[in-house]
């Protein structure tokens, strides 16, 4: 009875602090920087999911999977953090209520754990917001369910051994589950450096941003961008597929000769060479800048983000800079030219790197006119908002090319 009494206290205390950690995650997510109505509408979705997820587990699981399950959300948390809201959110909060599914009992009753741990979500959320902001919001919950986790595995150790083999199922996949999740977006985020150092933005205390063009050249779209940027008196970088400057060095001839930064994107920018441990892409490209152009670019940008250690080795290896970014328009999957000069203006703060598309996949004859269209709207409307768009190695202070690819 006494080791009854042990364990069962704390785990309740550690299942009530994940109760209040969703308490402080919502709001968190919802007031982060730039949510329009779609991105609330996403993350209402999202907690559908989480409910769905907890509903699920919760009949698999016993105290001995609340320690795990602390874990469990205070990674999803932490995920939240580092991932625009979007199509994403949804496989977190999927994860986010396995984890939540864990901590709660199966016979939820609310008690004096659940509200004390509520109240102190809600103080987390006053403190972090008089202290500078939205994600600080979150770091103080990832805090607190850290805390728990750890709290909760030291005194549940007796009840380990009474969790059902359903139970430790459940618990295994959903672990390998959150593993998973953990590395694809840890790939995939343009801001998430945890597979090797890269570069998502500039300083920020100059009003300065860096507009950027990946895809290209385009026959067509390239030489128009280079007429704007030129008649609005900007200078761009442009992140050139080797085959397609290959095919077509005088486009990217003009914009040297012109001004503009070029920099590296890959040879064929496909699906699946950033898989590649070797990453000879990087290298293959640097070739064609020195035979095409006799320029040995220092900034190469991973093609659709897509990251892995081993790229990042090959990266430093060359004595390159990878560049992503922290505003993307997405105008690769859109013709609304209004829409993506508001998402670029929406988002455009100090040190962005703005990510546009004057080509796509290094596809000579895309169709970029949306690019054309909506290119005047930015760069106007940088400019009423006191943004200097400059080049990139202006932006960061770093030189643009090399001595030797």
């Amino acid at each position: 009875m006494v080791a009854r009494a042990r364990v069962t206290v704390p785990s309740r205390l550690g299942r009530g602090a994940g109760a209040g950690f969703a308490t402080l995650l919502l709001p968190a997510v919802l007031l982060r920087a730039g949510a329009t109505a779609g991105d609330r509408l996403t993350v209402a979705v999202a907690i559908g999911l989480a409910g769905l997820g907890a509903s699920a587990t919760r009949r698999q699981t016993r105290e001995a999977a609340a320690p795990l399950g602390a874990s469990v959300v205070a990674a999803s948390a932490w995920l939240f953090t580092q991932t625009p809201l979007g199509a994403m959110t949804w496989w977190i909060a999927l994860a986010l209520g396995l984890g939540l599914g864990m901590t709660l009992p199966r016979r939820l009753r609310p008690g004096g754990a659940t509200a004390a741990s509520a109240a102190v979500a809600a103080v987390a959320i006053v403190v972090a917001r008089a202290a500078g902001g939205r994600a600080s919001a979150l770091a103080v919950g990832t805090a607190c369910a850290v805390v728990s986790a750890v709290a909760a595995s030291s005194v549940a150790r007796a009840a380990r051994a009474s969790a059902r083999s359903s139970g430790r199922l459940v618990a295994s996949a959903t672990s390998i589950f959150v593993v998973g999740l953990t590395g694809w977006i840890g790939a995939n985020s343009p801001t998430a450096g945890w597979f090797g150092s890269l570069v998502s933005h500039g300083p920020r205390e100059r009003r300065e941003v860096a507009i950027t063009f990946d895809d290209g050249p385009n026959i067509t779209y390239t030489p128009v961008v280079r007429a704007i940027l030129d008649a609005h008196g900007v200078k761009g970088t442009f992140f050139t597929v080797g085959r397609a400057l290959d095919a077509r060095p005088d486009i990217s001839r003009a914009l040297l000769d012109d001004g503009h930064l070029l920099g590296n994107h890959s040879y064929l920018h496909d699906e699946i060479r950033w898989l590649d441990p070797r990453y000879p892409e990087l290298e293959r490209t640097q070739r064609a800048f020195r035979r095409d152009l006799g320029v040995c670019p220092t900034f190469f940008r991973p093609p659709h983000g897509q990251h892995t250690p081993f790229m990042a080795h090959a990266v430093r290896r060359h004595r390159m800079t990878m560049v992503t970014w922290n505003v993307s328009a997405g105008d690769f999957a859109t013709r609304d030219a209004g829409l993506v000069a508001r998402r670029v203006l929406r988002r455009a703060r100090p040190g962005a790197i703005i990510d546009l598309h004057d080509g796509i996949d290094g596809n000579l004859t895309a169709d970029r006119s949306v690019l054309t269209r909506a290119l005047p709207i930015i760069l106007d409307g940088l400019r009423a908002r006191g943004l200097r768009p400059v080049r990139l190695d202006v932006l960061l202070g770093r030189p643009g090319y090399g001595a030797a690819c």
